[in-house]
């Protein structure tokens, strides 16, 4: 089998989705791979690639060039997957990409009551222009499914994401997100007087950080010996700003090949993963939880799909469900170093056992030689 895969960017999902698990299997020997980038699909070498290629596999299609490259391949009988690992239609108004993708205006009611209206059509930049358009949200929506139907396959991450895309197209696998153990460096762990717990995470992640603010509020209070570490987005420091600020460290986002040195030098006890309890944080991975074990950190996580079938709560992490219980895990892992080190080490082994690339490249392989064999026909 020949494989062509096509990197659009240099972000984690394109790494985690399509760099990462097309060289393993390459260095399995599992397939033909070759790598191109999006901005190259036209040079000669790229369309020599696509002739020879069984399947083509690419990332999150959704504009009219996607579609036309689609029925292109498709025209000289190649195989087109197309992968997503979110839910394109089912978004928060509190996550950004509400913009381009909602289909309603939204007044949104705070915690205290307030009301505020995220979303409106009579919302204009200073251009002129409408920031919300409804009218294109829809034709948008419209070429994500079109892209979707004229793909032979689509992949996505997890179960309750492909029960989504079956809505559109009858043949959709899932491929897990996975970790790559080669990714993540070993460095020494450096000395440290406090316990270090982290968050990381980019723009979409404002409701989920909104819900857990109380919490690091209070355990910064009760612990003269914790530091809250924020790696991510710069734009939600002011959630904080009723926090101690001389307990937070704030750390800037950096590019993905960089990232697992940076999320290493860290040096975090305790990993958070926060998710609001929505369908849209539903359809996600337990991505997070796994790179926090690869680093040695014991985990907390909102008890919620994805996070719910991955963690065995009190042995891989801890699973929460409210406030309280946020509070009640954090003391335990802060206060025990004994107990946070064992869970942190058996996550670590769950990681490598069950969520490795090394072991689950074939996965790719079969999925993408399901597709390939003819269908059997009934009569």
């Amino acid at each position: 089998m020949k494989i062509l895969g096509i990197e659009r960017d240099d972000s984690a999902c394109n790494f985690y989705r399509i760099l990462m698990p097309l060289d393993n299997v390459l260095k399995q020997n599992l397939a033909d791979v070759a790598i191109i980038h999006q901005r190259d699909v036209a040079m000669d070498r790229s369309i020599k690639l696509a002739l020879e290629a069984d399947v083509i596999v690419f990332q999150r299609p959704a504009n009219e060039e996607w579609l036309q490259f689609i029925k292109t391949c498709r025209k000289y009988g190649k195989h087109i997957v197309a992968d997503y690992d979110d839910d394109p239609f089912n978004t928060s108004p509190l996550n950004p990409f509400y913009q381009y993708i909602g289909t309603e205006p939204v007044e949104y009611t705070w915690a205290d009551g307030t009301k505020e209206m995220l979303w409106s059509e009579d919302m204009v930049s200073g251009d002129g222009n409408k920031i919300f358009n409804i009218e294109r949200n829809i034709a948008f929506r419209d070429m994500f499914r079109l892209n979707f139907k004229k793909a032979d396959m689509v992949t996505c991450t997890t179960s309750i994401l492909q029960n989504e895309f079956l809505k559109i197209t009858p043949n959709v696998s899932v491929l897990p997100n996975v970790i790559d153990p080669t990714f993540w460096p070993t460095l020494p762990e450096f000395p440290k007087r406090e316990v270090r717990i982290g968050w990381q995470g980019g723009w979409s992640h404002y409701e989920d950080l909104y819900e857990i603010v109380p919490v690091i509020k209070n355990v910064l209070e009760k612990h003269d010996n914790v530091k809250f570490v924020y790696f991510g987005d710069q734009r939600f420091r002011h959630l904080f700003k009723g926090c101690d600020q001389n307990k937070i460290e704030w750390q800037d986002w950096v590019h993905h090949e960089t990232y697992p040195y940076k999320m290493t030098l860290l040096n975090l006890d305790i990993g958070i993963c926060p998710l609001a309890n929505n369908s849209f944080n539903w359809t996600k991975s337990a991505i997070k939880w796994m790179e926090y074990s690869m680093l040695g950190c014991a985990t907390v996580a909102a008890n919620i799909e994805p996070y719910a079938p991955a963690i065995k709560s009190g042995e891989t992490g801890f699973l929460v469900s409210d406030n309280s219980e946020w509070e009640m895990a954090l003391d335990a892992l802060i206060e025990n170093g004994w107990q946070r080190r064992l869970m942190a080490k058996r996550a670590f082994a769950d990681v490598m056992e069950n969520h490795n690339i090394q072991t689950k490249a074939k996965l790719w392989v079969e999925a993408y030689d399901a597709m390939l064999r003819p269908k059997e026909v009934t009569v």
